[in-house]
Formats: structure tokens, sequence, C-alpha cells
């Protein structure tokens, strides 16, 4: 994707204080990480802070100007990723933001999401779709790191197929150090399916002990052979 950048500015207000930027709908945030001896306080706008978070996520590069506290260039863009967003429990509002520096010469690791592309055929036959995997951890170049990871679902067409792992195709230069065998997504049986097997599975199996050979006798022989005799004896 294209190379997203961030317009952000020397943040003077630290600590509590930061409060009366977030009521001016500015953001606290910082920047720490590779190359720096210290981390930098920077102040965002939150409308610019939404489309940046909408864009790129946390596994897209993002290229920060930062502006001194005057207005005036930095001189030095710094290349980030969304570390952790900060945001009020209730209201949702976004408080403050880590955006961690990082190398673009040394392999990265991010937390990529997985999307899932097509229609299921199994779905439409009563399956259900079982997705326990909604993000992979990825490492690559910075700029190599993959917005998302698309994952193709249009042939799973049978309950208990699935797609793992193994079976994704990563852009070149993305590895993934997770089992192969970890299931991206599957096709279950559906509760009402599972209900009627397990009744299926109980009839059976009291129809099989109905079925039985009966009880024998002391000596030996059949309930049933043993009425016989003694009634003949009568």
């Amino acid at each position: 994707m294209a190379d997203v950048r961030l317009d952000a500015q020397v943040r003077t207000l630290l600590g509590k204080k930061a409060k009366r930027l977030r009521r001016q709908g500015i953001v606290p945030a910082n920047i720490y990480g590779g190359g720096l001896e210290a981390s930098i306080p920077v102040q965002i706008d939150v409308h610019a802070l939404r489309d940046i978070l909408i864009a790129a996520g946390t596994s897209t590069i993002v290229d920060v100007q930062v502006r001194s506290a005057s207005g005036g260039e930095e001189g030095r863009t710094h290349p980030v990723l969304v570390e952790h967003v900060a945001r009020h429990p209730a209201s949702g509002q976004v408080l403050h933001v880590d955006l961690h520096q990082v190398n673009l010469d040394k392999p990265a690791r991010a937390a990529v999401p997985v999307t899932l592309v097509g229609e299921a055929p199994a779905v439409k036959e009563g399956g259900v779709l079982f997705h326990p995997l909604d993000l992979i951890e990825v490492e690559a170049l910075p700029r190599a790191l993959p917005h998302a990871i698309e994952v193709d679902i249009s042939g799973l067409s049978a309950v208990d197929q699935q797609i793992t792992i193994a079976d994704l195709r990563l852009p070149p230069g993305v590895t993934v150090e997770a089992d192969p065998e970890t299931v991206v997504v599957q096709i279950v049986a559906s509760s009402m399916e599972r209900e009627v097997e397990a009744e299926q599975a109980e009839a059976a199996a009291e129809a099989a002990e109905a079925g039985a050979a009966p009880a024998a006798t002391e000596e030996g022989a059949p309930v049933g052979e043993a009425a016989q005799e003694r009634a003949e004896e009568r």
C-alpha cells in the first residue's frame, strides 16, 4: 500500500496536564524505540489519528513528521508502528497512543489481522464457520509487513474442512513462527446437527441394549429356554 504519513507536534504539556489537550481534540502520544535515546512526547490531531488507525492499523509503517512546539520542522521523519492505543473504557475516546520507531533495515514483528474472502459453500448447507484466529503474528522488514492477511474460504464445502497456517499464501519476505497446523478457519457442524447426531447415537445404544442376548439361568441356559423346559415338564 502507499506510504502512510502523519503530522505531529512536540508536546510540552505532560502528565495530568495532557487532559487539556484532549479537551481541544488533540491526542497525547509518545515515540520511542530504535535509535532514540529517550522517548519523544508528541501531540496529534484526533481526526488525523483516526484516519491513520483505519489506514495503517498496527502493522503498517507510519512516517511521522514531527514539528517543534513552535510549529517549525524538526527535520526528521520517524518510521513507526502503532504499538498501543489507550481508550476510555466507557466512551471509547482515544486517550494516548504509543508509537514504536523501527529500524527499516531490520525485521520487525507485528500482529496482522485475518480477513476472510469469499463465501464458504458449506455454510449455505447448514455448516458453521469457526474462525478462532483473528490475528497472526508475522515477521518481515517493516515496509514489507502486510496490512492484512486474506484467507479465501470459497473452497470450504464440507463439515470438518479447515484452513491452517500452513495453507496461507503469505507475501514475499513475510514469515510466521506459529505451528503450521494451527487452525485459522474451519467448518463445524451446527448445534442442531450435533444434537441430532447425539440423539441418533443414544437411540442406537438403546436398540443395541434391547437386542442383547437374554440372561442365562443358573444352569447356563437362556431364560426363554429354561421356561420352555419347565412348561414341557408340567
